[in-house]
């Protein structure tokens, strides 16, 4: 198979950006190792509870909005049954792309060039998944994923949220970050003329 050269130096560009991102994800912050004289540190303390009682979402250019339980409940409200090691619930709360609106991420559905987009959603735990913008577009995917505020119609557990997101249809919950505190929009395309 022939390919312009062009497409395969978009290619190559955002397979080594998607390399460096999962590079970064997955190192860790330092690796230094300490001096002999020095003490070893002690190991981080596991988080178990989320004190961030707020959801920090970074646009594509840099901008950041921050919202609280009393913004996402302004939204429209989508109810999702989902199961998390065996526990079956149904969780509530708006659509992760009309949340996403907040930084400028346009409505379903969504343009050819934004098929590129990634989303790194980081926990207050320091747990991380990425999402494709894509997956989260009605017009692309059936299942839904939303920013989940309440299990059962109750409000999260202090062990789960305020915000967790819940990616429908998943087999396995990795996907479905709980105790959710950012979310970062990063195209990876190149932009189309």
């Amino acid at each position: 198979m022939n390919m312009n050269p062009n497409a395969c130096r978009r290619l190559t560009s955002m397979g080594a950006i998607l390399s460096l991102m999962v590079l970064a994800a997955c190192s860790p912050v330092a690796t230094a190792q300490p001096d002999a004289e020095q003490p070893s540190a002690a190991p981080p303390e596991r988080i178990e509870t989320n004190a961030i009682q707020t959801l920090t979402l970074i646009g594509p250019r840099g901008e950041e909005v921050v919202l609280t339980r009393q913004d996402l409940a302004a939204l429209p409200r989508e109810q999702v049954t989902f199961s998390r090691h065996e526990d079956t619930s149904v969780y509530e709360g708006p659509l992760l792309l009309d949340v996403l609106a907040r930084v400028g991420v346009p409505a379903s559905p969504l343009r050819k060039d934004q098929q590129a987009t990634a989303l790194l959603i980081t926990a207050a735990d320091g747990y991380q998944v990425v999402l494709g913008l894509a997956e989260t577009d009605p017009a692309t995917r059936a299942d839904r994923i939303i920013i989940a505020d309440t299990d059962d119609g109750e409000p999260l557990s202090p062990q789960a949220g305020p915000f967790m997101v819940v990616a429908e249809g998943d087999v396995r919950a990795a996907r479905s970050a709980r105790m959710a505190v950012s979310i970062r929009v990063i195209p990876l395309g190149e932009p189309q003329a």
